[in-house]
């Protein structure tokens, strides 16, 4: 079996997340949009209609989702934890 990769650790995103946090350089759009493409698999077509209303933080030991429009359908998804982290930074900034 064949083990997928990842863009970043837990530990990197942390990592570039507060870097972004504590110096306004640090722009965390692309790797948000690498993570989203990767990790969750959303076309690069449906990134730019991404609007704060479509994230639903994690509660508890529920995981973080995503809701989008593909066309004419909904899509839900459940972000990986470097994405949960890079989206709530972002969102933040």
């Amino acid at each position: 079996m064949i083990e997928r990769a990842e863009m970043m650790t837990v530990e990197q995103t942390r990592e570039l997340v507060n870097a972004a946090l504590a110096d306004d350089a640090v722009d965390l759009s692309v790797p948000l949009m690498f993570s989203l493409a990767l990790n969750e698999g959303l076309r690069s077509s449906v990134l730019p209609t991404l609007s704060r209303g479509d994230y639903h933080p994690a509660v508890g030991d529920v995981p973080g989702s995503l809701t989008y429009l593909d066309g004419d359908q909904v899509h839900v998804v459940t972000l990986s934890p470097q994405s949960e982290l890079l989206l709530a930074a972002y969102l933040s900034l």
